[in-house]
């Protein structure tokens, strides 16, 4: 018989333990899940989103007029800003995925005690963890943006060689090196954002700061006999493709009707300010409407395989029992009001 004080069976998780879990936390506690993810993404798409449509504003340009004109610049300009403009609410976006995924690693860590939070209570045990959490993003960031400069600078510059001296056998090099430092940049992105993964839940759960944090991630996906590598990066993988696809569904109805705005503003010969604005408005309703109905999903997901982890490699699941018997204090801090 199993054990299963909350959302989880207290042994090693399959798929359809993963998955039956996230859904069972969303249909249990809406308001700390989907209503905590609408808020957040809410709070910084708003923003975003207005900066976006005035950004796009500044550089307004006839579209007829083109830029063959004699004011290719001023038109250039305008399609610059607009597109800048456009752009801003996925910024926003992935602010409020980063506080998401923290939030949402609260929540489920609860639930696997068995406890339901509220988003007042989600709050206040994770607000001191914000400043871990940013920076543990923008250290792999940066890691990541070194290593693909890194990889990238040989075959640029044999490129940039060849063509300087219009010769075609070092251009020919040139290619295959971009094609595979490009191959390569994208099995390193995934391979360090696998042994990354975990270290949100990490710093939410554990209280570590944010370089403790990705150690302790990196080692948590070490590849132990019962959870190889390639098991984490299957299963984030088709979350995220199973995200993906519910995405564009739900972001369906409003990509039509941007269709047809933007079809009219063509027609009509609009200005480059009304086709950027009508964009940036869009991508703010889509960006809220899927991530409040997708992150909790995703960052579900990633926390219960933090979860898996530790059973896996340090016995959590016994830890978990004796918690639930009263034998022993909870692996993680309980929620206060």
């Amino acid at each position: 018989m199993e054990f299963r004080p909350g959302i989880i069976p207290l042994r090693p998780l399959t798929l359809g333990d993963l998955y039956g879990a996230v859904l069972k936390a969303i249909r249990g506690n809406p308001a700390a899940t989907i209503g905590l993810a609408a808020l957040t993404t809410f709070a910084f798409l708003l923003p975003t989103t207005a900066l976006g449509s005035w950004v796009a504003t500044l550089g307004s340009f006839p579209l007829e007029t083109g830029p063959s004109s004699g004011s290719s610049e001023a038109f250039g300009a305008g399609i610059g800003l607009g597109v800048l403009g456009s752009y801003l609410p996925a910024v926003g976006q992935l602010f409020s995925a980063i506080l998401l995924a923290g939030f949402l690693a609260q929540v489920i860590g609860q639930a696997v005690l068995g406890r339901k939070v509220g988003l007042g209570e989600t709050w206040t045990a994770t607000r001191g963890r914000i400043l871990p959490m940013v920076g543990a993003v923008l250290l792999t960031a940066l890691v990541g943006i070194v290593a693909t400069v890194v990889l990238l600078a040989v075959p640029v510059a044999v490129l940039v060689l060849g063509s300087t001296n219009n010769d075609n056998a070092l251009l020919a090099v040139g290619v295959v090196l971009l094609v595979l430092a490009v191959l390569a940049v994208i099995l390193l992105g995934i391979y360090l954002s696998t042994k990354w993964a975990f270290a949100t839940p990490a710093i939410v759960l554990e209280r570590l700061g944010a370089i403790d944090g990705l150690r302790r991630s990196w080692r948590l996906v070490e590849a132990p006999v019962r959870m190889p590598f390639w098991r984490i990066v299957g299963i984030r993988m088709l979350t995220g493709l199973i995200v993906g696809v519910a995405a564009s569904v739900v972001a369906l109805p409003v990509t039509l009707i941007v269709s047809f705005l933007l079809a009219a503003t063509l027609a009509d010969g609009g200005t480059t300010a009304e086709l950027f604005v009508t964009q940036t408005v869009a991508a703010g309703i889509s960006g809220l409407i899927t991530g409040a109905l997708t992150t909790p999903f995703t960052a579900g997901v990633d926390a219960l395989l933090y979860v898996d982890a530790r059973i896996r490699r340090e016995g959590l699941d016994v830890r978990l029992v004796q918690t639930a018997q009263g034998a022993a204090e909870p692996p993680w801090p309980l929620t206060r009001p």
